[in-house]
């Protein structure tokens, strides 16, 4: 479906806390300690706590030994599968509040390609303040700013110093993120002003699947029935990529999230890709898969999906579209805060 990806053209967390990261790794360890007195005959019973604990947990630890066997080799607990993964962040984000008069959220969008003369990356984003009312006939709030563009990395900042440093780059065909000088083949390296509009062209409740959905409780909570929403004929990869866009997008339920984990946990072609930092730095655990969609940076060979999931909350922290061979970063979005509130702050502000 190419709706998301106007989504995604149209729009341009805080770190984890560090009570909730240990409060994760004591649940960890709890459950482990009840695995090894309770065997392996009551191993299938605990499995799907210990799967919550691992998942709050977001560490791969070893189990401290006893004190009569210090002298013991540590036993490595292996990470978490992406199943698992998914089964247990479902479990998380069920328990998320889901009630209110408006779905805000704050979103980071970004690019990263070369300089004309391919010395070096830019990463170019811009911040996107999203408001969508579960009232159908009201109107959705926009705020963007565009946030320039820099080095992507140390190595960059260095070839881009030796450079000239210079602050914008003309492009015969311009990359990137769509904005004023992009007509003129110029991508700017300043930040923009912020732009606030409301509009009621656009309605996230009619994206899925090209359903005429009017009512935020149209949208199905279970796996089969999410499944049954986007089609019969669906392939595996687009409907992951459905499934994502969801997560990441949509205004829905907390229990329309964890069907859509529960179903992408079917989904052949998931992978983990372990624990890791998102665009943002903030730790989470990552999943990949292979998209049926194309970038909207231009490239030219295959790419993947990578979904990172705070694994305290069970929330997306970003989306990202990688090179399948060098996992080079080609776009992305991450989601700086997602809520149900009965306040909308755009709103209030005209």
């Amino acid at each position: 479906m190419d709706d998301y990806r106007a989504v995604r053209e149209l729009l341009p967390a805080p770190p984890l806390n560090p009570e909730v990261q240990q409060a994760g790794r004591e649940r960890l360890n709890r459950a482990f300690a009840r695995e090894r007195r309770f065997g392996r005959g009551r191993r299938r019973a605990a499995g799907l706590a210990l799967v919550a604990a691992a998942a709050a947990a977001a560490v791969v630890i070893t189990a401290a030994p006893p004190p009569a066997q210090q002298g013991a080799r540590p036993v490595a607990v292996a990470p978490l599968t992406a199943d698992r993964m998914l089964l247990a962040a479902a479990e998380s984000v069920a328990r998320q509040p889901d009630e209110g008069a408006w779905w805000g959220s704050t979103l980071v969008n970004g690019r990263e390609f070369d300089d004309p003369d391919h010395r070096y990356r830019l990463r170019q984003s811009e911040s996107a303040e999203v408001w969508i009312p579960a009232d159908p006939e009201a109107r959705t709030w926009y705020r963007t700013t565009y946030l320039g563009a820099e080095p992507a990395s140390a190595r960059d900042e260095e070839t881009w110093r030796a450079a000239g440093s210079p602050t914008s780059w003309r492009y015969t065909d311009p990359p990137g993120l769509v904005t004023p000088e992009r007509a003129g083949g110029v991508v700017n390296g300043g930040a923009g002003e912020a732009r606030t509009w409301s509009s009621e062209d656009w309605d996230f409740r009619i994206v899925l699947a090209g359903e005429p959905l009017t009512k935020l409780g149209e949208v199905p909570d279970t796996p089969e029935g999410l499944r049954a929403l986007y089609g019969a004929g669906v392939d595996d990869r687009a409907l992951a990529d459905n499934v994502v866009r969801l997560l990441v997008y949509a205004p829905v339920t907390s229990g329309t999230r964890a069907a859509a984990y529960r179903l992408l946990a079917s989904l052949p072609g998931v992978t983990a890709a372990g624990a890791l930092t998102d665009v943002l730095g903030r730790p989470g655990e990552g999943l990949e898969y292979r998209s049926a969609e194309l970038p909207v940076t231009e490239y030219a060979g295959e790419t993947r999906t990578r979904l990172v999931i705070d694994p305290a909350t069970g929330r997306p922290l970003s989306i990202e579209t990688r090179t399948a061979q060098e996992g080079l970063l080609l776009e992305y979005t991450a989601i700086r805060d997602s809520v149900w509130t009965d306040q909308n702050p755009l709103k209030e502000s005209k």
